[in-house]
């Protein structure tokens, strides 16, 4: 610890009383800024003796249920933060969470499978019931894709992966090879 006269110890206990910040008293006193702080520790005196600040007491629905707002057609609105300007997040005892996930969860019970996205097409909506995961996506693109005759009973790709394990649908009801897809998405990244 620094050693400091009995007047300028008198003058930095009588600043911490009165509520002076540490930086204010090191600036008046031409002290080190972690002095004061360590007299205020070791006196007992401000922030230091606070309790810690409590944390928050809502589950993360009921958080999400405060930044969820009701919009036109059964869509809601976000009007919490937004990670790279258009990803719906909060906070919640310090984590960042993503707010469709949340939504998702509220919906089906279970936690989501891949990517959640609003498959009312409204980029913006966070409407638990418009929620879709990966898993939901291509149930749906699968139905659609036998509904307009589009349904194949192939085996394999042209590259020999196993359909049954790789098999993706585009929205209209295409069926393409996912690990084919994730190959050349792969290749393209490398070469750039």
């Amino acid at each position: 610890m620094t050693a400091i006269d009995d007047a300028t110890r008198n003058r930095l206990i009588a600043l911490l009383e009165s509520g002076a910040t540490n930086r204010a008293i090191a600036a008046e006193l031409g002290l080190d800024k972690t002095t004061p702080a360590r007299y205020r520790r070791l006196l007992g005196i401000g922030p230091a003796t606070l309790p810690p600040p409590r944390r928050c007491t809502l589950t993360i629905d009921e958080k999400w249920a405060t930044f969820a707002r009701p919009a036109e057609d059964g869509h809601m609105q976000w009007t919490g933060r937004l990670a790279s300007g258009v990803t719906p997040v909060m906070t919640h005892q310090s984590r960042t969470i993503m707010a469709r996930p949340v939504a998702y969860r509220i919906r089906t019970g279970r936690d989501p499978v891949g990517y959640v996205k609003p498959g009312c097409g409204a980029a913006w909506c966070v409407a638990p019931e418009h929620q879709e995961d990966e898993q939901d996506r291509t149930r749906e693109r699968a139905e659609l894709g036998t509904i307009l005759g589009r349904r194949t009973s192939i085996t394999e790709c042209a590259r020999g992966h196993a359909v049954a394990g790789h098999r993706r649908y585009l929205p209209n009801g295409r069926a393409y090879c996912g690990t084919c897809q994730d190959e050349a998405s792969h290749a393209r990244r490398a070469a750039a």
